[in-house]
């Protein structure tokens, strides 16, 4: 027989077919799952970079209500969003200042919002990344399954017809290392772009906690904490 890949898969059972499908499956949703994460990973780095450059001359001009406003603008940055609920919940501290509202620690305020928001950011940058953790941990075992699936029917076939020859039990090795192979396939490119993509996030949650400080330094500075 051919042992291209469509005869293989006409050779095979339905367990075969079953592990090639789930397999497939896997590779798409991996695949997709990438280029979604790179795209949203992408417009999170340019609108930061944007926000960051906006931010510095509104914190040196004092306007911190513009650098709220300038935030809403940048959905997908988690830079802005973190710091426009840390500034938000600073800005609603001093306001219970003036009223004349005793005991409010500015500094804490500001923490407070900015490490809440800080997580739910983090969280949106990781999301789907443990389903493609999942895949590149699985996927060899998917298709050693289907290896295992193929050995059995080549001692089956051999059984069968008492014939040990190669012809009796070539599409049962091919279907086996067929399912092998597409594992591996899978695998390989699932496990190396989690890597990459963790890299991303994380570089990403250092500039959030970089910018983050900044602020808070910016608000020591200015001496505006009330006890």
């Amino acid at each position: 027989m051919s042992f291209s890949l469509i005869e293989v898969w006409h050779a095979a059972g339905m367990v075969g077919k079953g592990v090639f499908v789930l397999l497939s499956i896997m590779s798409v949703y991996s695949l997709s799952l990438v280029v979604e994460r790179l795209v949203r990973l992408g417009a999170a780095r340019k609108q930061s970079l944007a926000y960051v450059d906006k931010l510095r001359g509104l914190l040196e001009a004092g306007e911190l209500e513009k650098a709220v406003e300038a935030a809403g603008g940048l959905p997908r940055s988690p830079v802005a969003q973190v710091v426009a609920a840390g500034v938000k919940g600073y800005v609603a501290g001093m306001e219970q200042v003036a009223k004349g509202r005793v005991g409010v620690d500015l500094v804490e305020a500001l923490d407070r919002n900015l490490e809440r928001v800080r997580d739910r950011e983090v969280a949106g940058l990781k999301r789907g990344m443990s389903g493609l953790a999942t895949i590149g941990s699985t996927a060899p075992f998917v298709g050693l399954f289907g290896t295992v699936v193929g050995i059995i029917k080549a001692f089956t076939s051999m059984s069968t017809t008492g014939s040990g020859g190669l012809g009796a039990v070539s599409g049962d090795i091919a279907e086996a290392l067929v399912a092998t192979g597409l594992g591996l396939f899978v695998a390989i490119p699932a496990v190396a772009l989690f890597n990459y993509l963790s890299g991303r996030v994380e570089e990403m949650v250092v500039d959030v906690n970089d910018v983050s400080g900044e602020v808070v330094s910016y608000v020591l500075s200015t001496g505006r904490e009330a006890e």
